[in-house]
């Protein structure tokens, strides 16, 4: 059976209060048994003290004994006991049962060799253990030579004394009834503070069911104060709105891909019918246009498979002092056929730094930096590669054009995947829109930032890199 933390909560906060109460009460009850009997105990020697000379005048009277035990058995108010002053004195014991008890309390008399001589409401065995507790009794007549001893009260049990169990009985009382009242409360505040401590974990649970059901859009209200609850609120928010918009994500991924793919695939079966209906003669043209068309298709599912890769981590890096000029040395090399024949012209510019990257990757990174480059900048011009020290051992690598340049409403989003600010023209280039993606994932998993910006001489875009220097390795931008 499932048990929620409301009744849990509930169930330990109780426990805690009894717990704490029942040490409370035994220690309460404790100290006042020991306080009440201590004063019992000094009250009933106090009666001792003055009953001791009115029974060693009654035995000086009568030379004897004899008669005392009827007569303490009868009395209903022995003199000069000193609780009994004033109107309790004078009030008849008859209409008051705790009166009653005081004056009944038990007496003992014992002989000089310990025998009894004399008691009231004294058990045999009780009398006998007094035997031992002479040297604690209330001597009768001379103290040097007594007649005999006295014991009253408490002084023949600790539990004889009418006050002191009046007191404990009153103690135990109201410690029981506090007890109780202290735990409906506990169990009254609990269920109001779990209610109130619940409630946001049952939202933040009733969100999270509804967007393991497919419920994106599900969030949960923000309580105005400030503690671990309302960053538990925030913080599910912020992941909502995280799984929400890769989700979203996902979805147009999936659907970009499809569109991108149907396109060429498209091209590719109309060619053919066409050349098997005998429209198009199958001369080396149409093969060309064929084979052009399938290699657009494998750049473009190569290009899906690399970034699946790199999103889902499984691209590893292996970082290393790289030269920034051998580096730019190498891309050019590779980019300057395709430069050329668009007329571009590449150079190199800036001064030479150490960067701590992975060179394979990194080359990667510049060759999509690069080929957008060429792609977009008009024929006679030209694009930059260089580096500069940003400090604090950090380096910037840069690519700029001079091409139309990228608006700033749209340079955030252009390293998302299929995005295509002019998409005839990019089309037509043959690009598949998941370059600079690529390049974006490149360069976070090297611990760098890449964004773009106006360029600085002329129109156009200059891409921004910023990677460790070789001073700085394993140090990511984000720190």
């Amino acid at each position: 059976m499932r048990s929620g933390i409301a009744p849990r909560l509930v169930v330990s906060h109780l426990l805690t209060a009894a717990l704490g109460l029942g040490v409370f009460v035994a220690v309460l009850l404790s100290v006042t048994e020991a306080q009440a009997t201590a004063a019992g105990q000094r009250a009933d020697q106090a009666t001792a003290v003055q009953l001791a000379p009115w029974i060693a005048r009654y035995y000086r009277e009568r030379g004897s004994w004899d008669g005392l035990p009827a007569m303490l058995n009868n009395a209903r108010e022995p003199p000069h006991m000193p609780m009994m002053r004033g109107a309790m004195a004078r009030r008849g014991p008859s209409t008051d049962p705790e009166l009653r008890a005081l004056l009944d309390q038990p007496i003992l008399i014992l002989s000089r060799e310990g025998e009894v001589l004399a008691a009231r409401s004294v058990e045999a065995r009780t009398a006998v253990l007094r035997r031992d507790d002479l040297d604690h009794a209330v001597p009768v007549g001379d103290a040097e030579r007594p007649l005999g001893y006295l014991f009253v009260g408490s002084m023949v049990h600790p539990d004889a004394n009418p006050l002191r169990v009046l007191f404990v009985r009153t103690t135990r009382t109201a410690a029981g009834v506090t007890a109780v009242v202290i735990l409906i409360a506990t169990a009254v505040s609990s269920l109001l503070w779990t209610r109130w401590l619940s409630r946001p974990l049952r939202a933040v649970s009733d969100a999270a069911s509804a967007m393991a059901r497919g419920e994106y859009r599900a969030r949960v209200r923000v309580p105005a104060r400030r503690d671990e609850l309302s960053d538990l609120a925030q913080t599910f928010n912020t992941m909502a709105a995280e799984i929400e918009a890769q989700e979203e994500s996902r979805r147009r991924f999936v659907a970009d891909a499809a569109h991108e793919l149907r396109t060429p695939l498209s091209l590719l079966s109309a060619r053919v019918e066409m050349l098997a209906g005998g429209i198009y003669a199958a001369d080396e043209a149409q093969w060309d246009a064929l084979r052009a068309g399938m290699d657009r298709m494998r750049g473009l599912i190569d290009d899906l498979q690399t970034l699946s890769r790199l999103e889902s981590g499984r691209t590893a890096v292996d970082p290393a002092a790289v030269d920034t000029g051998e580096l730019f040395s190498r891309v050019r090399a590779a980019f300057e056929p395709a430069a050329a024949a668009r007329g571009v012209r590449i150079s190199i510019d800036g001064e030479v730094h150490r960067a701590w990257v992975d060179p394979a990757r990194m080359e990667q990174v510049l060759a999509n930096l690069l080929g957008n480059a060429i792609r977009f900048s008009p024929e006679g011009g030209s694009v930059t590669l260089g580096a500069e020290s940003k400090g604090d051992g950090w380096i910037a690598v840069c690519v700029e054009d001079e091409g139309p340049g990228i608006p700033e409403a749209d340079r955030r989003r252009v390293f998302d995947r299929f995005v295509r600010l002019d998409d005839a023209r990019d089309r037509s280039a043959g690009g598949s829109g998941l370059g600079l993606a690529i390049a974006a994932e490149l360069v976070r998993l090297q611990g760098g930032r890449i964004a773009v910006e106006e360029a600085r001489r002329g129109s156009g875009a200059r891409f921004v890199v910023e990677v460790p220097a070789e001073d700085r390795p394993g140090r990511s931008r984000s720190e």
